[in-house]
């Protein structure tokens, strides 16, 4: 047994390790939220944040992201529910995608808030050559919509896990 332990701690020492997370924390965003060190933060056009993941290896040609994107409206969890939104989201989802595969669609609390989250595969109409699976989540808080969207690969879920706790993690800001 201590030769199989020792045996471990050589060889595999990375798996022993737990991963390192980042606190991602911006007065302005509006949102705070926990990201592995191993993956890429971006405040893009529009105060978009995007983690993004590592490469897997030397041939990986697409990186999986997780963005988040907050929008004010007076009329956000006032005038509008966030279950009011679909099925019209949905509609215009279809329209952007080839071979849409609807994979769910799901209420839940987010921040002890009501939220929906719908998750669906298919070709982009804009990029053709690869087949995504997308998990989205909507948040109505204050007047404020928190969406939230992870892209993989339709064909791979090597950082689906990853990518929930990052989403899991988004506390809002007052």
């Amino acid at each position: 047994m201590i030769r199989f332990i020792l045996f471990t701690l050589l060889f595999f020492p990375g798996h022993l390790k737990a991963q390192e997370w980042i606190n991602f924390n911006n007065d302005s965003i509006l949102f705070t939220a926990k990201y592995p060190s191993t993956w890429v933060n971006k405040i893009k056009e529009g105060k978009r944040v995007f983690f993004t993941s590592p490469s897997e290896n030397a041939k990986d040609d697409f990186l999986e992201n997780v963005n988040i994107s907050v929008s004010t409206n007076p009329d956000f969890g006032t005038r509008y529910k966030i279950q009011d939104l679909f099925p019209d989201i949905l509609e215009q989802l279809k329209q952007s995608f080839t071979e849409f595969n609807d994979e769910g669609l799901n209420n839940f609390k987010w921040n002890n808030t009501d939220a929906v989250e719908i998750v669906f595969s298919g070709f982009s109409k804009s990029s053709k050559e690869m087949k995504v699976r997308i998990t989205q989540w909507f948040c109505f808080y204050k007047t404020r919509l928190y969406t939230v969207t992870f892209t993989a690969k339709a064909d791979s879920d090597i950082h689906n896990a990853t990518a929930k706790k990052i989403m899991q993690s988004i506390m809002f800001s007052n």
